[in-house]
């Protein structure tokens, strides 16, 4: 063996014992376990630069892991709160819907109630000029009767009837009465007071339905639009 190819295989062969690899060795094979060796040491480092790797990695990851913590925690309390203010909306739409059919039921019936209201008033109000106009017939019949009969009789206390001419009575006008200025002529009130106290009631009642009805609509339309709100959540 030449004197370069001697000094490579005693220093292979220690490197070899010192790794406990004593088995024999050719100079034939020199060039092949050379080769191999240099393999085994490149991958050794590799293998141990990569576990140092790794241990970085993972003392950072696990430090990482130390700084998200908090950041987890306060991660799930608002996906908690996100959840119980979602179903907090969804109970209160629900509430609102509710709310909004109630104040419509309510509103339909106090709608029918001053529907209903409105039709008595006027079946009174056609009650009471029938009433008016058969007191004018009844009172022109009257008017008519007198004037037919020319004499009044009238009875004294003792049982005596006397015959007292009839006069009409009689009013001069030296002048035209000026124009009045009223445009109109006020409803007349009927002489029954029964049915002055019906009417009087019915106009009441009538007016307070349509302050609740109004008041209900402005609710409903407060409600529909804190619905249209919660919907847009």
């Amino acid at each position: 063996m030449t004197t370069v190819v001697e000094r490579k295989f005693v220093n292979l062969r220690k490197r070899l014992d010192q790794l406990g690899y004593r088995q024999p060795l050719g100079v034939e094979s020199l060039p092949l376990v050379e080769k191999l060796f240099s393999d085994l040491v490149h991958t050794t480092e590799s293998l141990r630069s990569t576990k140092l790797s790794a241990g970085k990695i993972e003392k950072e990851c696990s430090n990482f892991d130390v700084v998200l913590e908090p950041y987890r925690e306060e991660n799930a309390r608002l996906t908690r709160e996100n959840n119980e203010l979602h179903l907090e909306v969804l109970k209160l739409k629900e509430q609102l819907e509710d709310q909004v059919k109630d104040l419509k039921a309510t509103l339909r019936k106090f709608e029918h109630e001053n529907s209903d209201m409105k039709f008595l008033n006027n079946q009174y109000i056609h009650k009471m000029r029938s009433l008016e106009k058969e007191n004018k017939a009844k009172t022109d019949k009257i008017q008519q009767l007198q004037e037919k009969n020319l004499q009044a009789v009238v009875q004294t206390p003792g049982g005596k009837k006397r015959n007292i001419p009839f006069r009409r009575q009689r009013m001069q006008i030296d002048q035209p009465v000026p124009p009045s200025g009223i445009g109109a002529y006020p409803v007349p009130q009927p002489n029954d007071p029964y049915i002055a106290d019906l009417l009087q009631v019915a106009d009441n009642r009538i007016h307070e339905l349509q302050i609740e009805v109004d008041d209900l609509q402005e609710k409903l339309e407060i409600a529909e639009r804190e619905m249209k709100n919660y919907s847009k959540q």
